[in-house]
C-alpha cells in the first residue's frame, strides 16, 4: 500500500450497472455544461462594473448625475415589478460601478435630466403606491408622449424589459447551485427537467444581458478616455456630456469648442442648449438601424437656427447599419484575413442616385451590401468580386461570383449567414441607361444579385428612379433553422419585413 490511502469511490453493486454508469456520465457531462454555462453569465454580468447582488440599505437613494442634473432615485421601487424588468432598474441596481464619475464622485449618466427626472417621479410612485397596498403603472403621459426625445430615452431605458433583475437572481440560486455539485448520483436524483430548465435560464440570462451590454455601453466608462465629462454653464444651468458625444458630433463643430472652451453660455436659451446637446446624445448612442429625430420646441425655427449654429442639421438623423462586432462576424464569415474595411457608399450621404453610386464602387472589389428595413430587419450580402457595369450603358453585364447573405436581425435573432447555391452565384449589373430583366424578359430594376434574390432599383416594370425600391427574396430550403418570418404560397422567404421595401 506505500502508505497511500485510496481515493476512488466505489459504488455499491446495484449503483455500479452499465446504465447507472452511462447516467453518471451523463450527469458529469451536465456539470460540465452548466458550469461553463454559469461562468459566460458571470462574467457578463461583472462586465462594465457589474455587481452580482443589490448592494446599499433598500430604504436607501442611489445618488447620479444626469446630464449635468443631480438626481436621487429611491432603490427600493426599483425591484418592484413593473419597474424591475426595465434597463434602467437593472443599470442603478447592479451596473453602476460601470459608468464614469463626475468630479464629485458621482456615477454619470449621459442622458436627457428632463425625462430622467420624470422617471424618477414615477418609478417613486409605484414605490408609494405599493407601500399602500396598490398598484401604479408606468406610462408617458402629456407632453412627455409627444416629445421625441422623451420617447427615444423611454424605448430606451424602460419600455425596452430584460427582465434581468429576475432572471440572474434565479439563475445565482437555482442555475449555479446545481452547475456547483459535485455529486453526480445526487445529479441523477435529481429531475431531468429542472437541470434543462436551469440551462434554458442561463442561456436567455447570456442573450439579455449581451443585449444589456450593447445598448448601455455607449453609458460606461471606455478605456481610452472618451468618457471624460465636459460641463458648461448656460444662464446658470449646468449642462453636461461625454468628450465621447462631442467627438461623434464633429470636433469640427461649436458644439465641441463650447465644452472645452471653459467659458459659460448666454448666446441661447438653456433648454434649446439643452435640446441641442440631447440630440448629439441620441446621435451618439442610438443603436444601428435605428433614426434618431430632431428635437422640437414652441419656437421651431429658432431651435433650427441654434442647432444649425451649434454644428447639428435638423434632418432625421440615421444611425449605422451595423455594429463593429457584426461587422467582424461577417468579415470572420467571408474567410478572409488582415481585412481593412472602407465605407465607399452610404445612401443618408450620398443619396440613392444609381449613377453616383456606380462612381462610388466601380473597380472596388469585396463588397459588402447593408441594408435595413424599418427599425427591426437589417441583412445584406457580400459580394466576393467587383460591381463591373458593361461598356455601352444601354445594356447589361452578366458574370458570375461567389456571394452569401446574412441577417443581423428581425428574421433571425442572432447573426446568420445564408449560403446560396452555386447555379446562383452571379451578379447582373445593368448600364446607366439600361435594365437588368427576370428570366421572362421583364425589366426590374439596375441591379440583380444572386439571380434576383436581391434587386436594387426594383420596379415593375423597372428600374425604380432611384436604388431606394429594393425586393429581397429567398427559398425556404436555404434558409437555415431559426427563421421567424413567414414563408409565401411559393415556399419563399424574406430577410427584410416584406420582399418590396425601401
Amino acid at each position: 500500500m506505500n502508505g497511500s490511502r485510496d481515493s476512488s469511490v466505489v459504488l455499491p453493486p446495484h449503483l455500479a450497472s452499465p446504465a447507472t454508469m452511462r447516467g453518471i456520465d451523463a450527469a458529469k457531462r451536465m456539470v460540465a455544461e452548466l458550469e461553463k454555462q454559469a461562468g459566460i453569465v458571470n462574467e457578463l454580468r461583472t462586465n462594465n462594473g457589474g455587481q452580482l447582488t443589490v448592494t446599499g440599505p433598500l430604504d436607501g437613494e442611489i445618488e447620479v448625475n444626469v446630464g449635468g442634473t443631480v438626481l436621487c432615485v429611491p432603490r427600493k421601487p426599483l425591484l418592484l415589478p413593473g419597474v424591475c424588468e426595465s434597463v434602467i432598474a437593472y443599470l442603478l441596481l447592479y451596473h453602476l460601478d460601470g459608468l464614469p464619475k463626475d468630479t464629485e464622485g458621482r456615477p454619470f449618466l449621459d442622458a436627457d435630466p428632463v425625462y430622467l427626472e420624470w422617471l424618477r417621479d414615477e418609478i417613486t410612485n409605484v414605490g408609494v403606491a405599493d407601500a399602500q397596498g396598490e398598484s401604479h403603472e408606468i406610462v408617458l403621459n402629456p407632453p412627455h408622449d409627444t416629445d421625441v426625445s422623451s420617447l427615444f430615452w423611454h424605448e430606451l431605458f424602460f419600455s425596452t424589459k430584460t427582465g434581468l433583475g429576475t432572471l440572474v437572481t434565479k439563475d445565482a440560486d437555482e442555475s449555479e447551485a446545481a452547475a456547483t455539485s459535485k455529486n453526480p448520483i445526487d445529479i441523477i436524483k435529481a429531475s431531468a427537467s429542472d437541470v434543462e430548465a436551469a440551462m434554458t435560464d442561463l442561456v436567455e440570462a447570456e442573450k439579455e444581458l449581451k443585449r444589456f451590454h450593447r445598448a448601455i455601453g455607449p453609458f460606461f466608462k471606455s478605456p481610452d478616455g472618451d468618457d471624460e465629462i465636459r460641463s458648461v454653464r448656460v444662464l446658470g444651468k449646468t449642462v453636461s456630456t461625454t468628450e465621447a458625444t462631442l467627438a461623434h458630433a464633429g470636433r469640427d463643430k461649436r458644439l465641441y469648442a463650447t465644452f472645452h472652451s471653459g467659458a459659460s453660455v448666454s448666446c441661447i436659451r438653456p433648454d434649446h442648449f439643452t435640446n441641442v446637446v440631447d440630440f448629439a446624445r441620441r446621435q451618439h448612442c442610438v443603436s444601428p438601424g435605428s433614426i434618431v429625430k430632431p428635437p422640437t420646441a414652441q419656437n421651431q425655427q429658432q431651435l433650427a437656427v441654434d442647432c444649425g449654429m451649434y454644428g447639428l442639421s435638423m434632418e432625421t438623423a440615421n444611425s449605422p447599419v451595423l455594429w463593429a462586432d457584426e461587422l467582424q462576424w461577417i468579415i470572420e464569415a467571408t474567410g478572409k484575413h488582415n481585412v481593412t474595411t472602407t465605407r465607399l457608399f452610404k445612401s443618408s450621404r450620398d443619396g440613392f442616385g444609381y449613377g453616383p453610386f456606380l462612381n462610388k464602387v466601380v473597380g472596388k472589389s469585396g463588397l459588402l451590401f447593408a441594408l435595413r428595413d424599418g427599425d427591426s430587419h437589417r441583412f445584406g450580402c457580400f459580394v466576393d468580386g467587383p460591381l463591373t457595369p458593361p461598356d455601352d450603358p444601354l445594356q447589361t453585364n452578366l458574370y458570375d461570383v461567389t456571394v452569401f447573405f446574412f441577417s443581423l436581425s428581425g428574421a433571425y435573432e442572432t447573426p446568420t449567414k445564408i449560403e446560396i447555391s452555386e447555379e446562383r452565384q452571379s451578379v447582373e449589373v445593368a448600364g446607366t441607361q439600361g435594365v437588368v430583366k427576370t428570366d421572362k424578359g421583364e425589366p426590374r430594376a439596375n441591379m440583380s444579385i444572386a439571380c434576383g434574390y436581391l434587386w436594387l432599383g426594383f420596379a415593375q416594370p423597372g428600374p425604380a428612379a432611384d436604388l431606394s425600391s429594393c425586393h429581397q427574396w429567398i427559398k425556404k430550403d436555404l434558409l437555415p433553422n431559426g427563421y421567424s418570418c413567414s414563408i409565401d404560397s411559393k415556399g419563399s422567404g424574406t430577410l427584410a419585413q416584406s420582399m418590396n421595401f425601401t
